[in-house]
């Protein structure tokens, strides 16, 4: 008799990520029942200025919401960025095994907490805003977007075919890198208006954006 050959996996999915994409189900079905214009709102706060420093200033009416939302934002991201390395590298993802999504999520949190602490330092020592509030707010809310926008494309790489898994994977990372442009150019603008010196604007970028995303992408090839 022929000896029986493991069959090769047909997508990326495994059990337990059936869990994250709950989680994300239920933190948008908690959002839209008890603050049912808070999706709304988030949309508008991303392409109009004026309507997220109205939502600033009401901010803390809904921390819940924004927490779940940040939540999704880290899981969904740690999701993405784990099947792509399961998909590019999964020599990788059996030699890590189970701790290399809780590590990847814990990094996408450990380094958004370091932006958020380092843009309160800087205010502190600088006894100034110079826009930093605003710029602190938009990173997060456009962190809270794209876990929205990530939800769908999630699933998709998850559950299609493993043929179709590096495209959907390329247009997720096109969507990120392209939010991540546009909260850049508005937040620039937006301090320019604001009065704030081009020296500062180059030291805010080089700072908070391509720095911690540097060593992302090096921890990423070096893991």
């Amino acid at each position: 008799m022929p000896e029986a050959s493991i069959r090769q996996a047909v997508n990326l999915s495994e059990d337990w990520m059936v869990l994250v994409f709950l989680f994300a189900l239920f933190s948008l079905a908690y959002t839209r029942r008890v603050h049912p214009a808070r999706i709304l709102r988030l949309w508008n706060s991303i392409w109009n200025i004026r309507v997220m420093r109205q939502t600033i200033r009401e901010e803390p009416n809904t921390p819940r919401a924004n927490l779940l939302f940040n939540t999704v934002f880290y899981t969904l991201a740690g999701l993405v960025a784990y099947v792509s390395i399961k998909c590019y590298r999964p020599d990788i993802a059996e030699q890590q095994g189970a701790l290399l999504y809780p590590a990847l999520v814990l990094s996408v949190l450990a380094i958004y907490t370091i932006k958020r602490l380092t843009l309160r330092a800087i205010t502190f020592i600088s006894d100034g805003d110079f826009s930093l509030n605003e710029y602190e707010y938009s990173v997060f809310l456009t962190n809270r977007m794209l876990g929205l926008v990530l939800l769908p494309m999630a699933l998709f790489v998850v559950y299609f075919p493993i043929y179709q898994a590096k495209a959907l994977i390329g247009i997720s990372v096109f969507l990120v890198f392209a939010m991540l442009c546009y909260r850049i150019i508005r937040s620039v603008l937006t301090a320019i208006e604001s009065g704030v010196t081009p020296f500062y604007i180059l030291f805010y970028i080089c700072t908070l954006e391509i720095l911690p995303s540097a060593l992302g992408i090096k921890w990423l090839v070096t893991i």
